[in-house]
């Protein structure tokens, strides 16, 4: 791992269990075994280590979520993003407490979220074309995404919080609601 990659998950681990104000660019330097003055080489503030973290995770989103979809059936496709994204978070546990605690306003500027659209313009096309094809309810974009993927962060909830255990059966429960929630009623 190159130092930049050591600063941005030395960041990303700090972050997650201290919070943003409570982690000192000193101390990420110290623990990335790297000096002060390499961080300011390649990051102009402790801010911009954030956005860099919020921006890659959200290209992972975008690259995780239409991973290995089958071509036709429109709902075992939003099945199987659903079982990515939570597979993605389970098994990225600081991804997700980033994203829960972190990748929000006023953390995360609107501007910072905005660069990041073309990452997930892919699923946002997705759900665009499930509308247009009467497969998902015609409704904002944004409200759709949020029910689809609500559901997901609370099932991750729950498995990180040891509420449910998540099995297989217990997943393709919530994945069901998800759908209900989502597709388009007659």
């Amino acid at each position: 791992m190159d130092k930049k990659q050591r600063i941005i998950i030395t960041m990303l681990e700090l972050v997650v269990k201290q919070g943003v104000h409570a982690t000192p660019m000193s101390q990420v330097a110290k623990e990335a075994n790297v000096a002060v003055g390499t961080i300011y080489h390649y990051f102009e503030n402790k801010n911009e280590v954030i956005q860099e973290l919020y921006k890659m995770i959200v290209k992972d989103y975008g690259v995780v979520l239409m991973a290995n979809l089958p071509e036709e059936d429109f709902k075992a496709q939003y099945e199987i993003m659903w079982t990515n994204l939570y597979s993605y978070f389970v098994g990225n546990p600081l991804a997700f407490k980033f994203v829960e605690y972190v990748a929000a306003p006023p953390i995360i500027s609107k501007e910072i979220v905005k660069q990041s659209v073309p990452y997930i313009a892919n699923i946002r096309d997705f759900f665009l074309k499930g509308i247009e094809e009467k497969q998902i309810r015609n409704v904002p974009i944004r409200l759709i995404l949020q029910m689809a993927f609500g559901s997901v962060i609370s099932a991750v909830r729950l498995k990180f919080n040891e509420e449910l255990e998540m099995t297989k059966a217990e997943i393709d429960l919530a994945i069901e609601m998800s759908w209900d929630a989502v597709c388009y009623k007659n």
